[in-house]
């Protein structure tokens, strides 16, 4: 091969475009800096004037090292969080509950900025807080510095006044300066209300104003802030934020306010976006304040309906928030036949074993499922193995867990031969109690992402359950199954029903049952440990109703609709003696959805018309147009016969509620 030399004017030449394409980047890049300097500076040049007024803050003769401060500061001390929404006051509750718990020698400090009840003050300072009441500052909202969490909720709302609410939710949050006009205290440390003290915090009084949290390229994170309280301070914030479209929020603000910011800790600022880092074991195993940005906040995560739920969902995190959130209830006196159900059936003992066995394994399965067999009936017995081994059969099968619910009932001698053949691939979970919430325990040896969950008195062909596998792994965040039912609306009694299907015009469903339904494992942990007691107390009283819960969670998490799947042979045997039998039983599930609706606080079930069934040859009929046009008429002609029935004879209810 000929070895060809450039000549030195053809490799200049060459290189001449190259070089202005450089300087145009480098130029363009500098013209994007300086756009973006100006855009975080004032209208009055807030740099040029604080810094003047910092020098005199934080002058050289006030700094000090930590370890001096360490052993100085011996003033008055606050925590200090906010309300300023109705939505606040649960997390804020529970905010202080924590604090006080930890043993703290700091007041706690509640900065109210609405009208706030009687009865939620008192609740407030039983618990150890103090209040003080100002005016909420009101300030015009800067679109382009919407985050894009924020821009996903405003799309995803439901209604108007959700996006009204995120954001007062964002100038409520740049309110956080009013923590500086709190001068009764010497330090105050600032904690957003979405956050929990897991213990005692105190030792960050030690630390140097400013000190605060920091985001990646070191810009501050106003979660949580020490800082001494300084009225110029706040009344030049306040200045910059009225007179500005920028707040204290926005990316980078206080950063140009406080030259010399401190570094605290990330463990006294730990979110569940932090699972990713390379050091999460170690903020997690060391976290002192875990913080709840993001979508599946403890409080409501069943309401919000995001499509990133995932990027939120920290086991750990929604369980200590729960668990603190009983603790304040309980020391209020509040709720006691709840809080009593709770000791004797509630979740505290699964959800602590699960936490403290369950697999450490950096990701789940995707490619096979686990069956929860759920059983009761001694007469099941006989036929419980042949279903058992049906699954056997399916090499995308990872384990079978059969809920043994009858904690009176010993397993059979034919089951547990069954299982010593199985080698491990069956196992049994003996309950304490009798419940159906049982059937959604988390369980501490899952290993794949998806569970079937079951009962024992359905068949199908094990191909058709595999396929159903195939669609969930296509679309993880539904409830995909094969016996469908949907929720209607009563306009005579103004309630919602649970009607079928196909008597829908045209035919919708919203809703799985559990007989087979494959769903994410994420919401086994959800259901038991992270939804309050009174919709699982609700289920154990009426011993009903357990997956129409189950649909409005999901459906509340993810947004998404059930997906149906068509299979020519669904076989139930179970139908004598069952729950379902009962011919009262549909009167009681329109009753469930109706009271479900009360308890999300709001119809969380998404409706879709849809179903998957296996492949089959599509027939296209070859026509003239006015053959077409005469079949047109007779289907218009059989639509007419169609009706929306949304109330069902006890003959259909035997002959089809599966």
């Amino acid at each position: 091969m000929p070895i060809i030399i450039a000549h030195r004017a053809t490799w200049k030449r060459a290189l001449r475009p190259r070089l202005v394409l450089l300087l145009l980047a480098n130029v363009l890049t500098l013209l994007a800096f300086l756009a973006w300097r100006e855009r975080y500076v004032t209208k009055e040049s807030l740099l040029q004037m604080m810094d003047e007024r910092f020098k005199a803050v934080f002058s050289p003769d006030r700094e000090v090292s930590k370890e001096q401060m360490a052993s100085n500061f011996t003033g008055k001390a606050a925590f200090v969080t906010t309300i300023c929404m109705e939505s606040d006051f649960i997390p804020v509750r529970t905010l202080v509950h924590s604090l006080q718990q930890t043993g703290t020698d700091a007041d706690i400090v509640i900065v109210v900025m609405m009208a706030l009840n009687d009865e939620k003050r008192d609740q407030l300072v039983k618990l150890g807080a103090k209040m003080v009441d100002t005016e909420l500052i009101k300030v015009e909202i800067d679109e382009s510095q919407t985050s894009d969490a924020e821009k996903q909720l405003q799309k995803e709302a439901a209604y108007k006044d959700a996006l009204e609410a995120s954001k007062k939710r964002r100038i409520c949050r740049n309110n956080s300066i009013q923590a500086w006009r709190l001068t009764q205290w010497d330090r105050v440390l600032y904690i957003h209300p979405e956050m929990l003290a897991l213990e005692n915090i105190d030792d960050v009084f030690q630390e140097p104003p400013f000190t605060a949290t920091l985001e990646l390229g070191g810009i501050v994170d106003d979660s949580i802030m020490l800082l001494e309280p300084n009225m110029d301070i706040y009344s030049e914030l306040k200045r910059a934020m009225i007179n500005s479209s920028h707040l204290p929020h926005d990316i980078g603000f206080l950063n140009y306010f406080f030259k010399d910011i401190h570094p605290l800790n990330p463990v006294y600022n730990v979110k569940a976006k932090y699972q990713t880092l390379d050091y999460s074991k170690y903020v997690f195993g060391n976290a002192r304040v875990y913080n709840y940005e993001g979508t599946m906040k403890p409080w409501d995560f069943w309401y919000q309906g995001p499509k990133n739920w995932r990027q939120s969902f920290q086991e750990d995190m929604i369980y200590r928030w729960r668990q603190a959130e009983y603790s304040a209830r309980e020391k209020l006196g509040l709720d006691k036949d709840l809080l009593e159900w709770r000791s004797k059936r509630g979740s505290k003992d699964v959800c602590d074993e699960y936490l403290a066995n369950k697999l450490d394994i950096p990701e789940k399965m995707m490619d096979k499922y686990s069956v929860l067999l759920a059983t009761h009936s001694l007469r099941r017995q006989a036929t419980l193995p042949f279903v058992i081994k049906q699954f056997l059969m399916s090499p995308k099968v990872d384990k079978i867990f059969v809920i043994w619910h009858d904690k009176d009932q010993p397993v059979s001698k034919n089951i547990r031969d069954l299982v010593s053949e199985a080698q491990g691939a069956v196992v049994i979970l003996t309950q304490t109690v009798d419940s159906l919430n049982n059937r959604f325990n988390p369980v501490k040896e899952l290993r794949t992402a998806a569970v079937l969950i079951c009962d024992d008195d359905v068949w199908t062909p094990i191909d058709d359950i595999d396929m159903a596998f195939e669609s969930w792994q296509r679309q993880p965040d539904s409830l995909v199954g094969f016996a469908p039912r949907v929720d209607c609306y009563d306009a005579t009694s103004e309630t919602i029903k649970y009607c079928w299907p196909f008597r829908m015009n045209p035919p919708r469903y919203s809703i799985m049952l559990t007989k087979l339904m494959f769903m994410d494992a994420n919401f086994l942990f959800l259901w038991r440990c992270g939804l309050p007691d009174n919709i699982l107390k609700y289920v154990d009283d009426l011993i009903n109703c357990e997956d129409i819960a189950m649909n409005f969670l999901i459906s509340g998490v993810t947004n998404r609709a059930p997906f149906h799947i068509m299979s020519e042979e669904v076989y139930d045997f179970g139908l004598d003696g069952g729950i379902s039998s009962n011919p009262a039983h549909f009167k009681v599930r329109g009753q469930c959805v109706q009271q479900m609706t009360n308890l999300f606080g709001r119809n969380t079930l998404v409706s879709v018309q849809g179903s998957v069934h296996r492949y089959a040859e599509t027939d296209f009929k070859s026509t003239a147009w006015e053959q077409f046009l005469d079949v047109l008429k007779e289907k218009e002609a059989n639509a007419e016969q169609l009706e929306v029935v949304e109330f069902v004879t006890q003959e259909d209810i035997v002959q089809n509620d599966m």
